[in-house]
């Protein structure tokens, strides 16, 4: 899968530098051996596997050795909503709130692009047979930040918390953990997991920053983590001022020997984009990293600073124009359906990613669920010129009874990204006759409106920890799902949705997840536009960060260290 991605990229990369060159200038936790991949686990009998810890081999960069100390500064142009990561969303949670946790389970963060899944709170798993119980033996001796010790009955607990959260308690992420009928923590230092059916992502997705492990006693006598943040990961929080900065320090009690090296790391929240990679250029950050990094125009002019880094990658964020079902006239599926054919997706690439981007449905054409791009090409909605589909578009509205188009307003955060999605897609549907209103709000209110379905329609860039259909499916379009903002319901897709969880015949998973991609086709409960490539950048003082190929995955800085 990432060998096809990394050869996509690498091509749209190469074509996107052609073009900046005639722009002016602008100012211990792993294993000896990886967990299979769904498509090995597969097309092999099912045996016990049992992975256990051992050190996390120290990358060099060429005789250097890592040096301790100095803190690592980024910035970031949105604010978490809370800090109780098991509730949250927002692709900015994983950065300011991952350093200070672990999982069970972790992406090997100087793997790529193999990206290995190995141990973190887990010294070792074993899976059985058939494929439908996990047996996590969890490493001795570690301390929560407010120095008690760490048990199987704070696993049992975020866990439960996940797939069946309390009331009041809200889980984007709760699909994931469908498979799952039972958490048991038989001892204190173990902890099973047992299935209703054996699953091909479960590992995955458990592996993913989201799925921190929060203390147990904290959450019994709080009730949430919004306003705490209590781990047992390498950092420990210092301090935040809204508005401002987010602080973490070194733990120097970490269970990993001789991390972190880094005495700290200090976010900044800067709004402008422009004013964000200034303070990368001077040094006053040394590292821009997801969910937003650096435009194609500014990769170009790091690129050509030999103080600084880029790196690139595939990221599974679906940048998209969703619509409340719950309201007229989206509730009908033939202005859905208009609203589809009228948006030029090319055209949204152009504008809005200055061409780094990829086509795709809600599957990228990237990967090994999407639609090949030369098949989506030739697809209503997609193919080119544009004439045929905005003349279907009005002809839809018509039947539906708004030949002279109507009024709505489209929900969008204040990020400069963001604002540049919806300008956008507002600018394309007037082509139609629908006369949109961009309503702003800031991040916390974006989301609680969101939440509460408030909105006519929004843009959003909906990313998952994998382009795996358990998490993208499960989260956004089977009813009820975490991120199902729209209120989609499709009995058909639900059932679809299991069936494909399920299946561990890569192949026969290819094909339900396919229906299911010509269902919401058909019904539109969202308009896909673009599929993100995502460059990062940082100084060249940073060392032993390794891109991954989401942003919600190898957060935690442990191996980081800086250069003097």
């Amino acid at each position: 899968m990432f060998k096809r991605l990394l050869s996509k990229v690498t091509i749209l990369l190469l074509l996107g530098l052609v073009l900046l060159s005639c722009v002016p200038g602008t100012s211990p936790a792993v294993t000896s051996k990886a967990v299979p991949s769904p498509a090995e686990e597969a097309s092999t009998p099912r045996q016990p596997t049992i992975t256990v810890a051992g050190p996390i081999p120290t990358t060099k960069q060429g005789d250097e050795q890592p040096k301790y100390g100095g803190v690592m500064t980024t910035g970031q142009p949105a604010e978490p909503v809370s800090f109780d990561i098991h509730q949250e969303s927002g692709g900015q949670h994983p950065l300011y709130l991952t350093p200070a946790y672990n999982g069970l389970l972790q992406y090997d963060p100087l793997s790529w692009p193999e990206e290995k899944i190995v141990p973190d709170l887990a010294a070792t798993w074993q899976t059985s047979p058939d494929g439908l119980e996990y047996t996590f033996r969890l490493k001795n001796g570690v301390k929560w930040h407010d120095g008690k010790a760490f048990t199987s009955e704070d696993v049992k607990s975020s866990l439960d918390r996940i797939r069946e959260p309390p009331k009041g308690v809200r889980s984007p992420r709760q699909g994931a953990l469908q498979p799952v009928a039972q958490v048991n923590a038989p001892a204190v230092d173990t902890v099973t997991v047992r299935l209703n059916y054996a699953s091909a992502s479960l590992a995955s997705n458990v592996a993913t920053d989201w799925f921190a492990i929060l203390p147990k006693h904290v959450l019994e006598a709080k009730g949430d983590m919004k306003r705490d943040i209590i781990g047992t990961g390498p950092f420990k929080f210092k301090g935040y001022t809204p508005g401002t900065t987010h602080e973490d320090v070194r733990n120097t009690g970490y269970f990993v020997k001789d991390r972190p090296y880094l005495d700290g790391i200090r976010l900044y929240l800067v709004k402008d984009d422009a004013t964000r990679f200034a303070a990368l250029r001077t040094a006053r950050v040394v590292y821009l990293p997801y969910p937003y990094g650096v435009s194609p125009a500014q990769a170009g002019v790091a690129r050509a600073d030999t103080n600084l880094v880029v790196q690139s990658n595939f990221q599974p964020t679906l940048h998209h124009f969703r619509m409340n079902l719950e309201k007229a006239p989206w509730s009908d599926p033939r202005v859905r359906k208009a609203a589809s054919l009228g948006i030029d997706r090319q055209a949204f690439i152009k504008a809005v990613f200055a061409g780094s981007a990829i086509l795709g449905v809600q599957m990228s054409s990237a990967g090994p669920w999407g639609i090949p791009e030369d098949e989506l090409l030739k697809m209503p909605g997609y193919r080119q010129p544009k004439e045929v589909d905005i003349a279907e578009a009005k002809k839809l509205l018509a039947q539906a009874g708004f030949a002279d188009g109507f009024k709505t307003s489209i929900l969008t955060r204040s990020e400069e990204q963001h604002q540049r999605r919806g300008t956008f897609v507002a600018a394309e549907l007037a082509k139609l006759g629908i006369k949109a209103e961009l309503v702003v709000k800031a991040a916390a209110t974006y989301d609680d409106t969101l939440m509460r379905g408030a909105f006519d329609a929004h843009t959003h860039g909906t990313a998952t920890a994998l382009e795996d259909p358990d998490l993208r499916y499960g989260e956004n379009y089977v009813t009820g799902g975490g991120r199902n903002y729209g209120k989609y319901t499709n009995l058909r897709i639900d059932e679809l949705y299991e069936k494909q969880s399920r299946a561990l015949d890569v192949a026969e998973r290819k094909k339900i997840v396919r229906e299911m991609l010509m269902i919401l086709n058909q019904d539109n409960p969202d308009v896909p536009l673009a599929w993100s490539l995502t460059q990062i950048a940082h100084t060249k003082q940073v060392r032993n960060y390794k891109m991954a190929s989401s942003n919600q995955i190898n957060n935690k800085h442990q191996e980081v260290w800086l250069a003097e």
